[in-house]
């Protein structure tokens, strides 16, 4: 990706609004990498999406959480899983919410309701 550079608002610094690591800490394009940290100004929402294989169809979940850690530790708990085992994750105990939901069909394998 071509370099962007720009100067920051807080600390007057030229910065590469492109870089790998700005794209990673988030804030606003006139905000160094080093300013979003130390002064916490990223606001934006984690999304994840999320995908359970019941019924003829996949159900998918998007879900909403406060930083990457969180929403990570989800995904990796509710992935943890594993195929045909018992759904004992952690994701109850993470703080996230659901923003969207498309459920799948329950007619498996035929078998009335």
């Amino acid at each position: 990706m071509k370099e962007l550079i720009k100067e920051c608002i807080h600390c007057e610094e030229e910065f590469d609004a492109n870089s790998e690591r700005k794209r990673k800490v988030g804030g606003y394009v006139h905000e160094c990498a080093d300013c979003v940290i130390s002064l916490g100004t990223e606001r934006a929402v984690k999304y994840r999406g999320v995908v359970d294989g019941s019924g003829k169809m996949a159900a998918i979940s998007i879900v909403a959480f406060n930083s990457n850690e969180e929403a990570d530790a989800y995904v990796r708990s509710f992935n943890g899983c594993g195929f045909g085992k018992r759904k004992t994750n952690l994701c109850n105990n993470i703080k996230h919410k659901h923003v969207s939901f498309n459920g799948g069909n329950g007619n498996h394998k035929g078998k009335a309701r």
